[in-house]
């Protein structure tokens, strides 16, 4: 058994297969895929959309398409408008679920602008011309605050407890990947057959019970795999203190609501202790 400190780091990958792959592999805390794009296809060929969820794209698109798409009131599209401007945020999720039932809707029409490599995920579909025209992280970074907030999507892994992660999924404008403990055997060697724990913030004054507790908690979970019991019900003894990988993708809108109410005093300590650190990053990155 071993402790660590919470802690975190931006996903900031633009290539589509490399970022859907790194995200969904953190459920299985799998390090790496040799080929990302096919490891994406039998995902999608699976249905799992959530973790599509991580990549958005943005797009400068024409009044008419922006209309249409305010009708289709689909909550992973998101959009906005500045004067005689209008944008459009999406991830592929609503574009694949529509073909999923066969329908051909206006959300095709931004399939056209996107990069060849993804747009063949839509096999068979001849892709119209259109007016839509993706955006470059740079020329989010220029536009308005009131826009920029709606479609600028940041994608951070932290490193944190079951009871902090818990707490973070409340947030329900945003997508997530997290570590499994139904699939994760932590008695095996890539775990290094023990538990990893986040550190408690008061672990100087209360060593020993941290330590007597969790040391008697790891034992009896690797005597309940060794015995056949599948990780997945053993998982039943692990404390809210054991560590686990949590990526979120969110907008700037929904981050600065999560950090309102997670940095603020009445949040518990231990989400202060990781948010106010990442807000500090936010801040330096100049995304607030």
């Amino acid at each position: 058994m071993k402790y660590v400190k919470q802690s975190f780091e931006e996903i900031n990958i633009a290539d589509f297969y490399r970022k859907i792959a790194l995200v969904a592999h953190n459920c299985y805390q799998v390090n790496k895929d040799k080929n990302p794009k096919l490891f994406v296809k039998r995902l999608l060929s699976y249905k799992h959309y959530a973790m599509i969820e991580h990549k958005n794209f943005v797009a400068k698109i024409p009044e008419e398409l922006y209309r249409e798409l305010i009708n289709l009131n689909n909550r992973f599209i998101v959009l906005a408008q500045d004067g005689s401007n209008y944008y459009c945020a999406f991830s592929l999720r609503p574009i694949l679920e529509a073909f999923d039932v066969g329908q051909r809707n206006v959300l095709c029409d931004l399939i056209g602008a996107l990069p060849s490599d993804v747009a063949e995920l839509f096999e068979g579909y001849e892709a119209k011309p259109t007016d839509a025209k993706l955006l470059t992280e740079s020329e989010i970074d220029l536009l308005p605050t009131d826009i920029y907030d709606k479609v600028k999507y940041v994608t951070v892994k932290i490193i944190t407890d079951r009871g902090v992660s818990h707490e973070l999924v409340r947030h329900r404008i945003a997508s997530y990947a997290q570590e499994s403990t139904r699939y994760c055997n932590y008695s095996k060697d890539k775990f290094s057959s023990e538990l990893t724990m986040i550190e408690p913030l008061d672990y100087g004054e209360n060593k020993e019970v941290y330590d007597r507790t969790f040391a008697m908690i790891e034992k009896e979970y690797i005597s309940l795999v060794k015995k056949g019991v599948a990780p997945e019900m053993a998982r039943a003894i692990l404390p809210n203190k054991l560590k686990t990988s949590i990526i979120i993708t969110a907008n700037i809108q929904e981050f600065k609501t999560i950090f309102a109410l997670r940095c603020d005093q009445r949040a518990h300590p231990d989400i202060r202790d990781i948010m106010i650190p990442l807000r500090d990053y936010f801040i330096q990155k100049k995304y607030l």
